[in-house]
């Protein structure tokens, strides 16, 4: 008797929780249906939230979900909370196309941290990609980190190939043309040269960096003090006039030198960003044009 009512009760229990965990393995998939609706309208908090909730009842594609939680925190620039998704998306899937995802979007985050290197070396793991659209992102990424590090050659090599992925021959005409002027602003404009300059002959050093007003003030503060001192010697002694050479020297004129060296650099960055943006713009248009192809969606994260 007793081993007929357990029988039953087996029966029943099996009968019963079949059903219920059918029922609770569609409510996850309906959730991640919803967090994917919150996703592609932009409501990423919202989404990652929903997406979390569904990763912590059990839901089965992981990888994927993860990789989605980490693209919501990236657009809401959470960024430590993104990479250490990207990394739970990579150790958690055998799919090659995501863990190139995750890469990418890994060194994505950390390049907006300007941690270039770290993002650098994420990056030398994808030798190959199938995907062209990887491909591409992949030589931007590159080129934003080497750009970043001042490796200018080799920003401009990602740069280019990144421009080649959309088949875009005037970008690249113009990219090269963005980094050979900055060569020559760089050649041009050397804040070593202006500091040793306005030492040399004060005001010079900012005519040198094309700050024409920052010289006249210069060269006029520096004449000022000249004939302060030549007036000390000759009314009192020459080791007065000495002691106010002294102070003189050493707080304006060695402050001019090194304010004309603080004005080459900013010369050498107002040129680098103007050719950053140039070519962020040249890229964004190319990929405006290649858009109607899924294929070569390749900047948008």
């Amino acid at each position: 008797m007793n081993g007929s009512i357990k029988r039953v009760l087996i029966f029943l229990m099996i009968t019963n929780f079949s059903p219920a965990q059918r029922s609770f393995g569609q409510n996850l998939k309906e959730l991640v249906v919803f967090s994917n609706l919150q996703y592609e309208k932009g409501n990423f908090e919202l989404a990652a939230n929903e997406y979390n909730r569904a990763l912590f009842f059990g839901y089965k594609s992981e990888d994927r979900v993860c990789l989605k939680i980490a693209n919501c925190y990236f657009n809401l620039n959470k960024l430590e909370l993104s990479e250490q998704f990207y990394d739970r998306a990579y150790f958690g899937t055998h799919s090659d196309s995501i863990k190139a995802e995750a890469v990418l979007g890994k060194s994505f985050s950390l390049i907006l941290e300007k941690k270039f290197i770290v993002a650098l070396s994420e990056l030398m793991n994808l030798d190959t990609l199938s995907l062209k659209s990887q491909s591409i992102k992949l030589d931007f990424l590159k080129g934003i980190a080497y750009f970043g590090l001042h490796q200018d050659k080799l920003a401009e090599e990602s740069f280019l190939r990144c421009a080649n992925g959309f088949a875009d021959a005037q970008g690249k005409q113009v990219i090269s043309g963005d980094f050979e002027r900055l060569k020559r602003v760089e050649n041009r404009f050397k804040p070593g040269t202006a500091w040793r300059l306005s030492l040399v002959l004060p005001g010079s050093g900012q005519v040198y960096s094309g700050n024409y007003r920052e010289a006249a003030n210069s060269a006029l503060l520096m004449g000022g003090f000249a004939y302060l001192t030549v007036s000390i010697a000759l009314e009192y002694t020459f080791l007065e006039s000495l002691v106010v050479a002294a102070s003189f020297f050493q707080r304006y004129w060695i402050g001019g030198a090194n304010k004309a060296e603080k004005l080459a650099f900013e010369r050498q960055n107002r040129e680098r960003n103007s050719a950053y943006l140039s070519i962020m713009k040249i890229l964004e248009d190319a990929d405006k044009k290649n858009s109607k192809n899924p294929d070569c969606d390749a900047i948008a994260n």
